[in-house]
């Protein structure tokens, strides 16, 4: 299993900084996020070291992500939540400030203060299916 000695999430794994565990598995831990953008913020982690996303080999993404679904009916049922965000963000550019992947669970109540800022847009003319093939191309098996 990997392990990275300066990660933050790595030595919280180890035992090494404590943390709220609410769940944990062989390849997963799933804590109370010590800053919180409500109470009840989880997060989510595999309990080996991948930096990123992409990183992150499809059977540990697997093993993690699994247990999105239940950790979200807890968090949602134990917060009287609305709704709830789920996400992560990938790299610095996207907002990742520890690096090691992880989702957040964020409850959501109407009218609370969590506010994104989506600036969504169109595609130009002809932008659509360059993109979209060149996504769709590296899905494609290597041969």
């Amino acid at each position: 299993m990997g392990h990275d000695p300066s990660c933050i999430f790595c030595k919280i794994v180890a035992g090494q900084i404590p943390c709220a565990r609410v769940y944990e598995t062989e390849h997963a831990l799933a804590f109370l996020d010590i800053g919180p953008l409500k109470p009840g913020h989880l997060l989510l982690i595999p309990k080996e070291h991948h930096a990123t996303l992409p990183e992150l080999p499809d059977t540990v993404a697997a093993e993690t992500a699994r247990l999105l679904p239940r950790l979200c009916r807890a968090v949602k049922a134990a917060t009287d939540a609305e709704g709830l965000n789920v996400l992560m963000n990938v790299g610095p550019v996207a907002g990742q400030s520890v690096g090691h992947v992880h989702w957040h669970i964020i409850p959501r109540h109407g009218r609370d203060s969590i506010a994104w800022p989506w600036n969504a847009r169109s595609y130009a003319e002809g932008e659509l299916e360059p993109i979209r093939q060149a996504i769709a191309a590296s899905l494609r098996p290597e041969g």
